[in-house]
């Protein structure tokens, strides 16, 4: 059982026909979704420890009364966003792959049975996330942090493995918030998702080429980020609470 899957993700990431192909055979979207949030996870967890220790450096009292009680109030709702981040698969690309399932179904007309194949392709279409997260460890653990870091530095750090807008940030400080939001739900591993995602849906269309089967996977990621976007505020304050 284990096989398959691992076969349909590889193959999703340099042949995303032949994964097709596989789920055709086999979609099993229910342990191929179970594997990867596994897989997604345990990766992007890697970087905790990294964060902790910048975390602890940059909460480290200082002799200001004022300022280190601040700090230490900020210190468990940090600590908490760090880890739901590091444990919670990229939100963008996941809402992405359930808006798809949900727009090519009728598009497509497909049976049951091809159903569970389009669903298990959107899933593996979630694949280049592995390979962002590995991207995260090592940039996280390669970069040198700053000398006196700030409490949102590590929160931050993952996010140096810039693969969005943030590659055309030049400045010695780092980006503004609002091109770290860009950063974060349009980047080459986005366009890498739309591409595997184009190649299934034309795959389950009969193999005929047409304009829809890029403009449906890429207008689920600009929807999908843009509920994220609008979300992320009351999403941020639940994780951190009230200090």
């Amino acid at each position: 059982m284990r096989a398959p899957v691992l076969r349909a993700l590889a193959a999703a990431l340099s042949n995303p026909a032949a994964a097709c192909r596989l789920l055709a055979e086999e979609p099993r979207p229910a342990a191929l979704g179970l594997l990867l949030a596994v897989a997604v996870t345990a990766v992007g967890s890697a970087t905790i420890p990294r964060q902790l220790d910048l975390l602890e450096r940059a909460l480290a009292p200082g002799g200001d009364m004022l300022r280190d009680s601040h700090l230490a109030a900020m210190q468990a709702g940090l600590l908490r966003l760090i880890v739901v981040d590091r444990l919670i698969p990229p939100p963008t690309l996941v809402l992405a792959g359930l808006l798809l399932v949900i727009a090519a179904d009728p598009v497509l007309a497909v049976s049951e049975t091809r159903r569970r194949v389009l669903i298990a392709f959107a899933i593996a279409g979630l694949a280049p996330l592995l390979v962002q997260r590995l991207g995260e460890v090592v940039v996280a653990y390669l970069s040198v942090p700053p000398a006196h870091p700030r409490p949102g530095d590590p929160i931050a750090l993952p996010q140096r493995f810039a693969t969005g807008a943030a590659l055309l940030w030049w400045g010695d400080t780092p980006p503004p918030p609002w091109l770290l939001a860009v950063n974060t739900r349009f980047s080459l591993f986005a366009a890498w998702c739309v591409g595997i995602w184009s190649v299934g849906l034309r795959q389950l269309d009969g193999n005929r080429r047409s304009g829809w089967h890029v403009g449906l996977p890429a207008c689920c990621v600009a929807l999908a980020a843009m509920v994220t976007y609008w979300l992320r505020s009351l999403a941020t304050a639940l994780v951190l609470g009230t200090p």
